[in-house]
């Protein structure tokens, strides 16, 4: 994830933007930025600029759309720009784009070479730390 600062955030950072890629996806990337400055893409090519559903090469669906429930019921009262990432191994994504920032709830089984910036789930917390993940993975979306 890319993580920024908002004007409602005082300073602290929040998510920005997100990238799924990996093996899984034979070297395609999918990103998913907020709505001021980020986009949805699929290998650097815009897609989605309106409501609808996009084929992600055979191995799956990202469908835009108002519909779903919020990570952030704070939230309820805006307009919703809900994507709805579904891939055929079971991984589920659904990325909520406001003004400035992102929410993520991320549905999946464990999988092998899993890794990421919350951990990579081989049940040891001790290499989950924000320094053991930047150590492998760096801090930034690509």
């Amino acid at each position: 994830g890319r993580y920024k600062a908002t004007p409602f955030t005082n300073g602290l950072a929040a998510t920005n933007a997100v990238a799924i890629g990996g093996a899984f996806l034979q070297g395609h990337v999918l990103k998913v930025g907020c709505m001021e400055n980020g986009q949805i893409s699929w290998d650097n090519a815009p897609i989605l600029g309106t409501f609808g559903t996009f084929n992600a090469a055979g191995l799956g669906t990202v469908t835009y759309n108002d519909q779903g429930d919020l990570v952030d019921a704070a939230m309820g009262h805006l307009d919703k720009h809900i994507v709805h990432i579904k891939f055929n191994n079971g991984v589920q994504l659904e990325v909520m784009r406001w003004s400035n920032h992102i929410n993520l709830r991320i549905t999946m089984a464990p999988q092998s070479g899993q890794d990421g910036h919350c951990g990579n789930f081989n049940g040891n917390a001790g290499d989950d730390t924000t320094d053991a993940i930047r150590a492998r993975i760096g801090i930034g979306v690509p």
